[in-house]
């Protein structure tokens, strides 16, 4: 540090006011400052300077603990690496913990609080937020991805304007019958959203959906399977089936192809997330590709502006998906419409 002070022709202690952040120092005094550190190559400890300022410059980030939905999620890992993108510019780091919904409604948060490892955190709305209230009170910054809190700021994706998107585009096409394959209760907020982004388009469309064609499912490919069977051997059977999401609507495609039914020529098939896998089989997908990563930094940013000073920002923020059409979705055929 004494070297770039002789260098910059100002004391250590005008350094150390630039390296962490002093807004009292004037921007010619910084410019030179910062010039000498890049001349001498000198790259200020991360360590040092959160110390100096009293934080970790670290933000944890909690996801669900099931593996199989965390870490083959293509949309949460995308939004996990756009939060990691926007802390790692804006100087913070991350720490990823898990924690299963239902469990110890603070088992994820322990590790953060003992010994103050975070200054903030990002909860995705799918590892719980039962712990919520005890993490505010513990004087945490908290962003929520996915989960509606009227206390806290909340950063989600338009599941309903999603949804609705893929039954108007069915219902375009021709489709009346039209089976849904929704989701568990433990995303029973975004469930809830895209049923009612499908009951506002039937609605619209002045069409009265068909209760007895809505199956649930569990976001696995084999929860899929196992609902096409259920809706396809009724007497009165779909023409397209909207499973909430890709993996649900990949199996509902592999239990047609099995049974001897083509997609779309018997059955048009509809996901949700658009996922890497929505495009590997002999059909593509038709599918909601949500703006994953910049949720993640959007959440980023709305955090670190809170450690840094700025003003809250205690409103919802929804991003807007995009409707992806594919080769899964067509009219239906003469014989399956009537």
């Amino acid at each position: 540090m004494r070297s770039v002070a002789d260098h910059a022709g100002v004391s250590h202690q005008t350094v150390s006011r630039v390296v962490n952040g002093d807004p009292t120092v004037t921007d010619m005094v910084r410019e030179r400052v910062v010039a000498s550190m890049s001349a001498l190559g000198y790259r200020p400890s991360a360590g040092g300077r959160a110390m100096a300022r009293g934080r970790t410059e670290v933000v944890g980030l909690v996801i669900p603990h099931d593996p199989g939905f965390a870490f083959g999620n293509d949309h949460l890992i995308r939004m996990m690496t756009g939060a990691e993108q926007e802390l790692a510019a804006r100087g913070y780091g991350m720490l990823l913990s898990t924690r299963e919904a239902s469990k110890d409604p603070a088992s994820a948060y322990r590790r953060f609080d003992r010994r103050r490892l975070v200054d903030g955190l990002i909860v995705e709305g799918g590892a719980g937020t039962d712990a919520l209230p005890h993490l505010v009170e513990l004087g945490y910054p908290v962003v929520v991805i996915g989960y509606t809190d009227d206390e806290l700021p909340m950063v989600h994706p338009d599941d309903q304007g999603g949804a609705y998107a893929v039954a108007q585009h069915l219902l375009a096409l021709g489709h009346r019958r039209i089976g849904l394959v929704n989701g568990p209760l433990e995303n029973g907020l975004a469930i809830a959203a895209r049923l009612r982004g499908v009951h506002r388009a039937f609605a619209d469309a002045r069409i009265e959906p068909d209760p007895e064609l809505m199956v649930h499912g569990d976001f696995t490919f084999e929860s899929g399977h196992a609902a096409a069977q259920r809706l396809m051997t009724r007497p009165d059977p779909p023409t397209a089936v909207f499973a909430f999401n890709d993996a649900m609507a990949l199996g509902v495609v592999r239990w047609l192809r099995e049974h001897g039914r083509s997609v779309p020529g018997d059955v048009s098939v509809a996901g949700f997330d658009d996922t890497s896998a929505a495009v590997l089989g002999e059909t593509p997908l038709t599918s909601v590709a949500l703006q994953s990563v910049d949720l993640g930094r959007r959440a980023a940013q709305i955090l670190v502006d809170q450690l840094d000073g700025k003003d809250p920002h205690n409103g919802e923020t929804i991003m807007a998906g995009r409707l992806i059409v594919r080769a899964s979705t067509a009219p239906p055929s003469a014989a399956a419409a009537d």
